[in-house]
């Protein structure tokens, strides 16, 4: 009981920033990781992609805060994978099927650029000079 009050009084034991920016390096990790995996086909890439990049808004919204900014990529999480509907020649059923979809990709690119550019305006990616060293040691 003591030691709880002891870690009040000094602060808190752990900063959630720096865990929100630690997160959101690996998902940034995990969207790489992704696009390189030649073992998935392009749909299913894409598919977890949008999901990781609704993430990375998700995760990235207690740092930026501000409400009207925020409400400018709301439409991420309305993004999903596009679909055609293929029709079996052989019998004449239909089902919806996933595409690879060019300018989703470009958009979820966009998106993540973007919200990136948003956490460096409010200097969330560089940190102040005296802790540089110690920031770079627990982002890798």
């Amino acid at each position: 009981m003591a030691d709880e009050y002891a870690m009040m009084e000094t602060g808190a034991p752990f900063n959630m920033a720096i865990a929100t920016l630690m997160s959101l390096r690996n998902t940034l990790d995990k969207i790489r990781d992704i696009e390189g995996r030649i073992d998935f086909t392009p749909e299913e890439r894409q598919r977890i992609k949008i999901e990781l990049v609704k993430r990375f808004y998700v995760d990235s919204a207690p740092l930026i805060e501000n409400e009207k900014i925020l409400k400018e990529f709301d439409y991420v999480l309305d993004l999903y994978p596009k679909t055609v509907i293929a029709v079996n020649s052989t019998n004449q059923k239909t089902r919806k099927k996933i595409v690879y979809d060019f300018e989703l990709n470009k958009k979820l690119d966009v998106s993540l650029l973007k919200i990136q550019l948003e956490l460096q305006k409010l200097k969330y990616y560089m940190p102040p000079k005296q802790d540089m060293g110690s920031s770079g040691m627990r982002m890798s």
